[in-house]
Order: structure tokens, then C-alpha cells, then sequence
């Protein structure tokens, strides 16, 4: 009985795994499709700056020199943006119009080294301030071009900012590390879903996202809740898994802490999912976006800036 028992399971388990459905993605064109990058902030220390990336896709696997890196920036589109009240226009900028002091500050948002290429590309800024940037707002994008149908639309908000209070650097966990700290905030959070994205500059680095930059307010909706932010790395830092994302005391360290709505939200956590979750024997992601007609991301900022210097 004990070994028809087991043939009658196993015969069970394979009917079921036989009924169940494989699943297929979406196929995705392998035509060289437009994505678009773009950003509105508003709140205290927020950009004053509001632009829009528009570049198009490459193959997986093929390798990009400086020249045709540069030809990935399309400089053909007109990209108008509304705030409720008004259209705005964006201006085309490029590298080669800027000023020297102002081409580093540029090349750290392309992610282009200026001093070691002469690449010039091409963006779309707001470049004098026309739009009204506020909380509580929401923006209508629409992209179009010289020479193509494509027409790109996409919408987001700028929410109200939820602060953080009560910055403290406390002993690394564990066994404590002499010279190194870890940062604990808290939050109080409205009972509604928020979301949320920081990032930090504690070595000279510029503002740069942790590996893990986004989350919701799942764990402590609509409470007062205190819990710990690590320190944002470069990709190329080295890994050392007792000091990773511990503050070094006495830096000074720039803290932006930012609200966004649920498709920006989205974007981010699917992409850094999938960025994070690498391997053969990993999960298929297909990353969430908000833009219609392309991909990529037309997000609202509702901002907090902090300047802490390390000290337990």
C-alpha cells in the first residue's frame, strides 16, 4: 500500500507540472527603440534644473566606442512639457554650449568623463526656469520629431515631501568599527501609500543612489517608525561586507531623501530588481515603465536635503 501511495502522488506531480502553462514574455522589437530619461523637483535643496534624456536602445551585445555613443542622443525632438497651467517648451543643450565649469556638472548627470573625451551630446533642458514646480502638481510630457511619427507622451506627480527627523550615527552592528558609523533617521508617515527614493554623497562622490535607492511605506504606513539608511557606493567600489554602507566619522555627508508617486516608484524598483538580480538561474523582469510610445522614465521629485556630518 505504502508503495502505491507513492506512485499515486508522483503520477499526481507530474499530471500537474504536465497542465502547467510555460511562461513566455512579451517579445521586445529588436528595432533600435527611443527611451527617455527626464525629472521635475520640487522642495528644499531640489534641482533647479528639470530635463529630458532622449536616446535610443542598443543590442545587448555589441560594443560602443565615444563617437557612437554620442549618435545614441537624438537631438531632433521637441519636447514640451505642461505644469496645469502652461506648455514649456524645453531647449536642446549641448556639451559644446556649455562652459567649462559647467561641462563636468553636465558630463556627471551623462555619465561622460569630459576631461577624456570630446564627445558632445545633446539634451532637453527647462533652461530658464519657466516651469512651475511645486508639490502636489502633475506634469503631461509630449515628445515628437523632424523625422519620424513617433509621438511620446507620459504624466507624473510631484508628491508632497515626507520628511525625516531625528538624524543619529550609531556603532556599526555587531562588533563595533572603530572610524566608521551607521545612520538611523525616522519618519513620520502619513496612513496613505507613499514611496520613496534617497540618495547620498559622503565621499566627494555627487549624489549617487544605493544599490537598493526606493521602497514603500508598507512596513510602517501611518506610523512613526525609525530605521537605518546606508551609505550610497560607486559600482566600482570594493565589496566588504562589514563596512558596506557604514559613514566614516567626521565626513560631512549630503543626504537627499525624496518622495515620488507609484509609477515612478515602479520604474525604479523593477530596474534595480532586475540590475541586481543577475545570473543563469535568475528571474525574468521586465521592467515597469512609464512613458508611452518609448521607454524609460518621466518622474516627479518632492524633495528633502540634509547636510550631516558624522559624529556617534
Amino acid at each position: 500500500m505504502k508503495k502505491i501511495s507513492i506512485y499515486i502522488l508522483a503520477a499526481l506531480a507530474f499530471f500537474a507540472m504536465s497542465c502547467e502553462e510555460p511562461f513566455e514574455p512579451d517579445p521586445v522589437p529588436n528595432a533600435q527603440q527611443v527611451v527617455v530619461e527626464g525629472y521635475i523637483e520640487a522642495g528644499e535643496g531640489s534641482s533647479p534644473i528639470s530635463y529630458l534624456i532622449v536616446s535610443e536602445t542598443v543590442p545587448f551585445f555589441s560594443e560602443i566606442s565615444p563617437e557612437q555613443y554620442a549618435t545614441l542622443f537624438l537631438d531632433n525632438a521637441r519636447v514640451v512639457v505642461n505644469d496645469g497651467e502652461q506648455d514649456v517648451e524645453y531647449t536642446k543643450t549641448c556639451l559644446s554650449d556649455l562652459p567649462d565649469e559647467l561641462k563636468e556638472a553636465a558630463g556627471e548627470l551623462l555619465g561622460i568623463n569630459t576631461d577624456s573625451t570630446n564627445v558632445d551630446v545633446c539634451i532637453y533642458v527647462d533652461l530658464f526656469a519657466q516651469l512651475v514646480r511645486e508639490a502636489g502638481r502633475t506634469y503631461t510630457l509630449e515628445v515628437t520629431f523632424d523625422d519620424r511619427d513617433d509621438v511620446i507622451t507620459s504624466s507624473t506627480t510631484i508628491p508632497v515631501p515626507v520628511p525625516l527627523t531625528d538624524f543619529t550615527f550609531r556603532d556599526t552592528p555587531g562588533e563595533p568599527i572603530d572610524g566608521l558609523a551607521q545612520l538611523f533617521c525616522t519618519i513620520n508617515d502619513p496612513s496613505e501609500p507613499n514611496y520613496y527614493r534617497y540618495f547620498t554623497d559622503a565621499d566627494s562622490t555627487g549624489l549617487i543612489p544605493p544599490f537598493g535607492s526606493v521602497t514603500d511605506d508598507a512596513p510602517w504606513n501611518g506610523q512613526q517608525f525609525e530605521f537605518p539608511l546606508s551609505k550610497a557606493e560607486l559600482p566600482t567600489a570594493d565589496f566588504d561586507p562589514n563596512t558596506f554602507g557604514m559613514f566614516t566619522e567626521g565626513d560631512t555627508v549630503i543626504l537627499k531623501w525624496c518622495t515620488i508617486d507609484k509609477a515612478h516608484f515602479d520604474f525604479w524598483n523593477t530596474f534595480e530588481y532586475a540590475r541586481n538580480n543577475q545570473g543563469p538561474f535568475s528571474s525574468y523582469t521586465r521592467i515597469k515603465t512609464n512613458v508611452e510610445g518609448a521607454w524609460g522614465i518621466f518622474g516627479g521629485y518632492g524633495v528633502q536635503v540634509s547636510e550631516l556630518v558624522v559624529e556617534k
